[in-house]
C-alpha cells in the first residue's frame, strides 16, 4: 500500500510538474508527496525526477517507469469502478471543469437536482473559461466545445452551438436593423474576448461573410455582460441562443440576420480514456446528458421573423 502511495504521488507529480500541485490532488502536504518519492527512488535504486526551484521533470528512468506506473494505477481504478459498479449511489468527489456561460446558463440549474440523486457525490466544479489539460490537472470531467483533438479524451455530445445577433428595441430605435452581416459595419458591436488568449470570438456567419471586419465597439471577456449590454441598448451582441432565447421570447431582444448564421462547433462532455468509466463519472455524464438534452431549444437555432 505504501508503495502504491508512492506510485500516485510520483505519477502526480510528474504530471502535474509540481509536488504542491500533486499534492493537493492527493489531500496531502508537498513534503508527504517529496518523501513517498524519496522512498520509491531509493527503493528502485535510481533517481525518477529532476527538481529545480521552479519545476519538476522525468529523467529518462523515471519516464519509463512514468509509462508503466500510469498503466498500473489505471487497471487499478478499473478494477475499482467495475467492483463499484454494483454500487447502488456512486460516492467521492467529482472534479469538473465547465465554461463560464455553459455553467451559469445551462448546468447550475439542475445541480440540485443532481445532488438530490446522488448524495454521495462531492461536487468540486471550477468555473472557466480556459481549456484545460484533464489529465495533468486531475480532473474528472469537463465540458468542451469544438472538435475533440486530444486523443487521451472520451466526448459524449451535448448539442450543437447556434449563436444569434441581437439588440433591444431601444437600440432599432436609434439604428436600423440590419439586412445582411456586411451592414454591421455601421452598428455598434459587443464582442466576446476569450479570457486565456485575449481573441475576439468570431461571429458565426455562413460564407461569405465569415471574415468581416466587425466594429470593436465594446469588448468583454464574460458572455453575460454582452448580454446585458445588448438588454441595455447599448449595441447589437452575438449570443449563444441558450443565453439570448429568454430575452428574446419575453420581447426583451430582438434577433436579427437570422438567415445568415451557422452552427459554431458543439458542446461536449469529454473525461480521460480510461477502459472504465468510473460510477461517479458515469452518474455525472449520464445526468447531464439527460437534463441539458431534454433543453432541445438550448441547441436549435432562432428562427428568423
Amino acid at each position: 500500500m505504501e508503495s502504491l502511495t508512492g506510485y500516485s504521488a510520483f505519477v502526480l507529480a510528474a504530471e502535474q510538474h509540481s509536488y504542491v500541485a500533486a499534492g493537493r490532488i492527493l489531500g496531502i502536504s508537498s513534503s508527504a508527496v517529496a518523501k513517498s518519492i524519496s522512498r520509491l527512488e531509493a527503493g528502485l535504486g535510481v533517481r525518477l525526477l529532476s527538481r529545480t526551484t521552479r519545476s519538476v521533470g522525468l529523467t529518462d528512468e523515471g519516464a519509463i517507469f512514468y509509462e508503466r506506473c500510469k498503466r498500473i494505477l489505471d487497471d487499478i481504478r478499473d478494477a475499482e469502478a467495475t467492483v463499484s459498479q454494483s454500487r447502488e449511489r456512486p460516492k467521492g468527489r467529482l472534479r469538473v471543469s465547465v465554461p463560464h456561460i455553459v455553467g451559469r446558463h445551462l448546468l447550475l440549474p439542475h445541480l440540485a437536482t443532481f445532488t438530490q440523486r446522488f448524495p454521495e457525490i462531492e461536487l468540486d466544479i471550477n468555473f472557466e473559461d480556459r481549456v484545460v489539460d484533464i489529465v495533468a490537472e486531475g480532473l474528472d470531467v469537463a465540458v468542451r466545445s469544438g472538435e475533440l483533438t486530444d486523443t487521451r479524451l472520451i466526448a459524449r455530445s451535448i448539442g450543437k452551438q447556434h449563436f444569434v445577433v441581437c439588440g433591444s428595441a431601444t437600440y432599432f430605435n436609434h439604428y436600423n436593423r440590419p439586412e445582411t452581416p456586411t451592414e454591421l459595419g455601421r452598428h455598434i458591436c459587443i464582442h466576446f474576448k476569450y479570457p486565456s488568449s485575449g481573441r475576439l470570438a468570431p461571429w458565426s456567419f455562413r460564407p461569405p461573410y465569415g471574415d468581416l471586419r466587425l466594429p470593436e465597439s465594446m469588448i468583454f471577456n464574460n458572455t453575460d455582460a454582452g448580454l446585458y449590454a445588448s438588454i441595455d441598448g447599448i449595441g447589437l451582441a452575438h449570443l449563444p441562443v441558450y443565453v439570448a432565447r429568454p430575452a428574446i421570447e419575453a420581447g426583451v431582444l430582438k434577433p436579427v440576420l437570422a438567415d445568415f448564421m451557422l452552427p459554431f462547433g458543439s458542446l461536449s462532455l469529454v473525461w480521460p480514456s480510461n477502459r472504465q468509466l468510473s460510477p461517479k463519472v458515469r452518474a455525472f455524464v449520464d445526468f447531464a446528458i439527460e437534463r441539458l438534452q431534454a433543453n432541445s431549444k438550448a441547441f436549435l437555432p432562432i428562427e428568423a421573423r
